[in-house]
C-alpha cells in the first residue's frame, strides 16, 4: 500500500539497539511500508534535516534528547511521525545512553498536555474501532495476549491561542483536530459503552505552529510484539494515514435547524494532499434514505466546498442524519456524520408539563420534588462554539449517552464571543439561533432540562464602559437576553442563568478576594448615591474617619484605591479599609440591581421558567445570601476548597430558596517538576467526595463539570477537567458518576422536603467579613466544621443583614451561632435579640458592641450597656477560657492571629432575655485552633450529642428521611480504611478517601453506593 507520493523524500523509522524497547527491523518489516530507512541515534539528526516525510519510532518513550531541536524543528516543518510503545518523548536519552526521569516538558512543547499511566479493572479487554475510521474491520481487531499491556492517556491542547483576547473564557482557533482511531474497552464497563483507553489517534495539525503535520500517537506498550504483528494490517493503515500530512474532511448542513417547508443544504469541505471520492446521504428521522449525492473532491493543499441540496422541502419534523464516506487515493475510508433537525412544535407540546419550580430546598416537577443530577455541556468535539459550529447529530449521541449516565439535567451557554452573535445590537445571529433551535430539540428529544448561561465573569460591555452599571451596557444585554427569552419562551425545558461566577467592579480583575472598582463615572455616581441613601456627609466622615478636609460634599467622595485593600498585619501605612468594607457592601446591592433588571428583562419577554446565577466560591465578592430575593434558586461551584466543602456549599444556600450544586470539578493541580499532583484515580475520588457533599448540604442538585475535557482553550487547567477525554476514552471520575447517578435514579420519587428549615443556624458575619476576610472565613469554617463533623449537624447559614428580613416568616431557630465576631451590624444584632426573647439561644463568641465601622452601638443587655466596658484588646498565644460549669478551657491562637483578633474578657456569661437566652465567650472560639475546646463548649451550652463522639472528626454523615426509608450520606477525608456502624447496628467500611451513601428501606433491605461497602 503505497503512501503519498514521497518523491526526494524519505520514511525514517528511528531504529537504535542501544535503546529499550528495540526491535530487529526485520521484526517490525511487517508494520511498514515497502520502503523505509532504519536510522540510529547518532545519525537521526541528519536524516530528519534532511529529506524526512514520516518520522516513525516504536521505541515508545524514549528518544535522543540532543536530537531534540532537530525533531522540534522537524514538526515545526509541517513535518509527520507516528510513534507506537507508549506516551512519546517522556524518557529523554542522553548520548552517553542515561536515561532521565520520565517528565513533561518535551510533551509540552508539542500541547499534548498531563499524561497518565492507566489502571485496567479485572474485567476483560476487547478492541474497537472508531466511528470514523471505516477502513477497520472487525476481524482485523483482535489482541494475541490475555493482557493487553500497559497503556497512558493525555489531554491535549488542541488551540494555541484564544481568538477573543478579551473574554477570560475564550476558546481558541481548532489549530489541531484529534480523530481517535482504535479504542480498548473493558467487557464489564461501568462507564455504560464509553472505552477504557485509546490505542490510536491521529492529529491533524491544521493552522499553528506544526501546522501541515500530520502525528499518529500510540501510547499503548503491548505485553509482546506479536500484539502489534497481530494487528499488522490496521497499523500498517495507521501509518499510510499518517504520512498523508495534515487533512480535514467535515461534513454539515448549512443550517442546524430549519423550519416547515424550509430546503436542506449539505455542505462538504475538505483540505487534503489526497484526492478522495465522496458519497454522502441524507436520512429522514425514521432513518429512510432521502437522498444520495457521489462526487470527486481533488488533492489541494487549498480550502475546497461542495454544497448539496435536497431537491425538495423536507415535510417531516425531527433529526435528519447525514452520512459522508470519503475514499482516498489508497482504499481508505473515513466516515463523518452530521445532521439537521425540522423543528418540531408536537416534541415541544410533550414536554410542556416538565417544567421546573421553586420550592425552598428542591426543585418540583409535576407537584414533587425533582432532584437535579447532571452536567455542563456544550459540544464534545469543539466545546465553546457549539453556536457556530453546530452539529446536531453529535448532539444527539451525546446526550444519549448523558442520559444513561442518570443525566437528566444540563447546563449550556454562551461564555465567550457576544459580540460576534449580536454584531447590532437588538439583531442576534440568525444562524447561531438556528444551532440553539437544534440544541433545545435535542434536549426536549431526551427529555432533559437545560439551564441556559447568558453572560460569563462579568457581562459584556457593548461599547459601554462599566457593564453592571453603563445604560449603553445594560441596553446591550437586556436586548440580547430578551432576543433569546423571546424565541423559548414556550419551551419549558430550558431555563436561565444570568450570569456564570460574577465579579463586580473591575472586569480587568474579575476574581479578587473582593469587588476591585472600576473608577468609572457610572461607578463613582451609584457609589456616592448608595452612600447618601444610608448616611449624612458627618456620619459618612466618622464612619470613614476622614475630615471635612477629606470631602464637604458629595461630589468629593471617592472610591476606594488599591492601597485600602491591603489587610496584611505587616502593613503599616494609613489606609481607608473602612470604605472598602462599605464599597464590598455597595456591590452587593448593585449586582442585586442588576440581576432584577435582567430578571424582569426574560419575564417581560413572555419566559416563565426559573432563572438563577452561577455562583463560584466568591465568599466577599459577589453573595447569593444577598442577591437571592432577585433569582429562583442559588447555586455553588466548590473548585478549590477541598477541605472546606461543607461550609462553602452551605454559605450559599438561602434559607428560601433551593440551592445547586453546579460546577463541581476538580482543578489540575502541579507538582512542583509540573507533573499533577494526583492521579487520574485520585481525582475521581475528589470528585465522588464533591458529590456527596453537595447533597449533605441539601443542595437541590448535583451539575458536574464537563462532560468532555475542553481542549480549544490555551488554559492547561480547562484542558483537564471533564469526564470524557479528547479522544473520547473515560477518565475514572465517569465511573464515579454513573454510580452517583445509580443513586439519583434511586432517590427520584422518594425526596421529601423537610417540613422545617434546620433548628440551628450560623450566622454569617458579613460586616467583618467584608472589612477583614480573615476574621471571619476561619470563624465560620471552624463552626460548621465542628457542627458537622464532630456533631452530625447540618445547620442553616444565615447572612447577618438578611436576619432582620427573617423575623417575618413563621419558621424561628432554637439555636442560633454568632462565631468570632469582631464587628456586628447593629440592625442584625436587634433581629437577633428578638429572635432570643422568642425563645431561641444564642451563643456569640467575641466582642459585643462595636459595629461594622468599628463604632460603640448598643448592644441592648442592661449588664453590658450600663457598665463600663473594659476596651477589647488583642488575644495572646494562649488563652484561658473560664465555662459555665467551672471548667477551665485552653485556646491556642498562633500566627498573625494575636494581630489581628480581639478578645472582651475570658469567661462564658449568660443572660436571659424573654424566653430565651444568650450565652456569650468573651474569647472569639472558633477563631482558635483548639477544636476540642470548641468541640466541647458547643456540646455543653447547646445540648447537642455527637454520635460519633470523635474529635476532630476525619469523616462526615448526614440522615435524611425518605419516602420509604433512610437515606445515609458519608464523605471520608482519611487516607485510611474506615469501619463504622450505623444506627441499627449496620456495619459499613469506608475505602480511603471515598464517600457514598446507604439507602435502607422500611422493608429493612439495604443497598450501597460509592466507596461505601456493607459488612455483611
Amino acid at each position: 500500500m503505497p503512501l503519498l507520493n514521497t518523491a526526494h523524500k524519505e520514511i525514517i523509522v528511528f531504529s537504535d539497539p542501544t535503546y529499550p524497547e528495540w526491535y530487529e527491523p526485520a521484526t517490525l518489516a511487517p508494520l511498514l511500508p515497502e520502503q523505509v530507512r532504519f536510522v540510529a541515534a547518532n545519525a537521526l539528526q541528519d536524516a530528519l534535516q534532511d529529506s524526512c516525510a514520516l518520522f516513525i519510532s516504536f521505541h515508545g518513550p524514549y528518544f535522543p534528547k540532543d536530537v531534540w531541536p532537530a525533531l522540534l524543528a522537524f514538526l515545526e516543518r509541517g513535518g509527520n511521525m507516528a510513534v507506537f510503545g507508549g506516551m512519546p518523548f517522556t524518557r529523554p536519552v542522553r548520548a552517553d545512553g542515561t536515561i532521565e526521569a520520565e517528565q513533561q516538558a518535551y510533551t509540552r512543547q508539542l500541547y499534548l498536555g498531563p499524561f497518565f499511566a492507566l489502571q485496567p479493572s479485572e474485567t476483560g479487554l476487547q478492541l474497537s474501532a472508531a466511528c470514523t475510521a471505516a477502513f477497520l474491520s472487525p476481524d482485523q481487531l483482535r489482541l494475541e495476549s490475555p493482557e493487553a499491556g500497559r497503556y497512558w492517556s493525555f489531554y491535549p491542547k488542541l488551540t494555541q491561542v484564544s481568538d477573543q483576547q478579551v473574554d477570560l473564557g475564550s476558546a481558541g482557533p481548532i489549530d489541531t483536530t484529534l480523530t481517535p482511531l482504535l479504542y480498548l474497552d473493558e467487557v464489564a464497563s461501568k462507564r455504560g459503552d464509553s472505552h477504557f483507553a485509546t490505542l490510536a489517534s491521529l492529529l491533524d495539525q491544521q493552522s499553528g505552529r506544526f501546522s501541515g503535520g500530520r502525528w499518529l500517537l500510540s501510547p499503548w506498550k503491548p505485553v509482546h510484539v506479536q500484539d502489534w504483528l497481530t494487528l499488522g494490517s490496521a497499523i500498517k493503515k495507521f501509518i499510510v494515514l499518517a504520512g498523508q500530512g495534515a487533512t480535514s474532511l467535515q461534513v454539515r448542513s448549512l443550517e442546524a435547524c430549519y423550519r416547515p417547508g424550509e430546503t436542506a443544504t449539505c455542505i462538504v469541505s475538505a483540505r487534503s494532499n489526497q484526492a478522495h471520492s465522496l458519497t454522502i446521504t441524507v436520512r429522514s428521522p425514521h432513518g429512510d434514505r432521502l437522498q444520495t449525492w457521489r462526487t470527486e473532491l481533488a488533492a489541494s493543499p487549498y480550502l475546497q466546498e461542495a454544497r448539496f441540496t435536497l431537491p425538495e422541502p423536507h415535510q417531516e419534523a425531527g433529526l435528519y442524519k447525514i452520512e459522508a464516506c470519503f475514499e482516498n487515493e489508497q482504499g481508505l475510508t473515513w466516515r463523518e456524520n452530521s445532521g439537521f433537525w425540522s423543528w418540531d412544535a408536537s416534541l415541544v407540546e410533550a414536554c410542556s408539563d416538565l417544567g421546573l419550580e421553586a420550592g425552598r430546598d428542591y426543585f418540583y416537577q409535576r407537584g414533587v420534588p425533582f432532584p437535579l443530577y447532571g452536567t455542563t455541556y456544550m459540544d464534545s468535539n469543539i466545546q465553546r462554539k457549539f453556536l457556530s459550529l453546530p452539529d446536531p447529530a453529535r448532539w444527539d449521541h451525546d446526550f444519549a449517552q448523558m442520559k444513561a449516565a442518570g443525566v437528566n439535567v444540563i447546563r449550556t451557554g454562551i461564555w465567550t464571543a457576544w459580540r460576534t452573535m449580536m454584531p447590532d445590537r437588538g439583531r442576534i445571529n440568525e444562524s447561531a439561533l438556528r444551532a440553539l433551535d437544534a440544541f433545545v430539540m435535542t434536549a426536549c428529544a431526551h427529555e432533559i432540562q437545560v439551564i441556559f448561561t447568558f453572560f460569563s465573569f462579568y457581562p459584556p460591555l457593548f461599547e459601554g464602559v462599566n457593564p453592571w452599571l453603563d445604560p449603553r451596557s445594560l441596553q446591550g444585554q437586556q436586548d440580547f437576553v430578551a432576543l433569546i427569552a423571546r424565541r423559548y419562551a414556550g419551551v419549558q425545558l430550558i431555563s436561565w442563568d444570568l450570569i456564570n461566577e460574577p465579579s463586580f467592579g473591575a472586569p480587568a480583575a474579575i476574581f479578587s478576594q473582593r469587588p476591585l472598582p472600576n473608577y468609572d463615572r457610572f461607578e463613582l455616581s451609584a457609589f456616592q448615591t448608595w452612600l447618601a441613601e444610608r448616611y449624612t456627609l458627618e456620619e459618612l466622615q466618622l464612619r470613614w474617619r476622614q475630615t471635612p478636609a477629606d470631602f464637604s460634599t458629595w461630589e468629593q467622595v471617592s472610591l476606594p484605591q488599591a492601597e485600602d485593600y491591603g489587610t496584611d498585619v505587616r502593613i503599616t501605612d494609613t489606609r481607608n479599609m473602612l470604605k472598602v468594607m462599605d464599597y464590598t457592601f455597595f456591590s452587593q446591592d448593585m449586582f442585586a440591581r442588576w440581576a432584577e433588571l435582567l430578571y424582569a428583562t426574560i419575564r417581560a419577554a413572555g419566559s416563565t421558567t426559573l432563572i438563577g446565577v452561577g455562583q463560584d466560591e466568591a465568599r466577599s465578592r459577589i453573595s447569593p445570601q444577598f442577591y437571592a430575593p432577585s433569582v429562583d434558586y442559588g447555586t455553588t461551584h466548590p473548585w478549590w476548597n477541598y477541605d472546606e466543602m461543607l461550609c462553602d456549599m452551605l454559605l450559599d444556600k438561602h434559607i428560601a430558596r433551593p440551592n445547586l450544586i453546579q460546577e463541581i470539578g476538580v482543578m489540575l493541580v502541579r507538582d512542583v517538576d509540573m507533573l499533577p499532583m494526583r492521579s487520574e484515580e485520585e481525582c475521581a475520588a475528589l470528585l465522588e467526595r464533591k458529590l456527596i457533599m453537595g447533597l449533605i448540604a441539601r443542595g437541590a442538585g448535583l451539575i458536574q463539570w464537563l462532560w468532555h475535557i475542553n481542549a480549544y482553550m490555551t488554559s492547561d487547567n480547562e484542558n483537564s477537567i471533564g469526564l470524557v477525554r479528547p479522544d473520547g476514552s473515560a477518565k475514572p471520575e465517569l465511573t464515579v458518576f454513573y454510580e452517583v447517578g445509580r443513586l439519583m435514579r434511586e432517590l427520584s420519587g422518594q425526596i421529601i422536603e423537610p417540613e422545617k428549615v434546620p433548628a440551628t443556624w450560623v450566622i454569617i458575619p458579613y460586616s467583618q467579613w467584608f472589612l477583614r476576610p480573615d476574621l471571619a472565613i476561619e470563624a465560620t469554617q471552624q463552626a460548621i466544621r465542628v457542627l458537622g463533623y464532630d456533631l452530625d449537624t447540618i445547620p442553616q447559614m444565615v447572612g447577618e443583614q438578611q436576619l432582620a428580613a427573617l423575623l417575618e416568616q413563621d419558621q424561628q431557630p432554637q439555636t442560633i451561632i454568632l462565631p468570632g465576631v469582631q464587628h456586628f451590624d447593629p440592625r442584625a444584632w436587634q433581629a437577633l435579640l428578638i429572635m432570643v426573647e422568642r425563645g431561641a439561644t444564642l451563643l456569640v463568641s467575641g466582642v459585643l458592641g462595636h459595629d461594622q465601622h468599628n463604632l460603640i452601638s448598643a448592644t441592648g443587655l442592661d449588664e453590658l450597656d450600663n457598665q463600663e466596658q473594659p476596651t477589647p484588646r488583642p488575644v495572646a498565644r494562649y488563652e484561658q477560657l473560664h465555662g459555665l460549669d467551672g471548667q477551665d478551657y485552653q485556646f491556642s491562637y498562633p500566627r498573625d492571629k494575636m494581630a489581628l483578633i480581639k478578645k472582651a474578657h475570658n469567661s462564658i456569661r449568660e443572660y436571659t432575655r424573654g424566653q430565651g437566652r444568650i450565652v456569650w465567650s468573651g474569647l472569639p472560639l472558633e477563631q482558635s485552633q483548639s477544636t476540642d475546646s470548641i468541640r466541647a463548649i458547643y456540646q455543653q451550652i447547646l445540648g447537642i450529642i455527637s454520635q460519633s463522639q470523635q474529635q476532630d472528626s476525619p469523616y462526615v454523615i448526614a440522615r435524611q428521611t425518605l419516602r420509604n426509608g433512610t437515606l445515609t450520606l458519608i464523605v471520608s477525608e482519611h487516607s485510611h480504611p474506615i469501619q463504622l456502624e450505623l444506627t441499627g447496628g449496620i456495619q459499613i467500611s469506608i475505602a480511603p478517601g471515598r464517600a457514598g451513601a446507604i439507602l435502607t428501606h422500611n422493608d429493612g433491605t439495604t443497598s450501597s453506593y460509592g466507596g461505601i461497602q456493607i459488612n455483611m
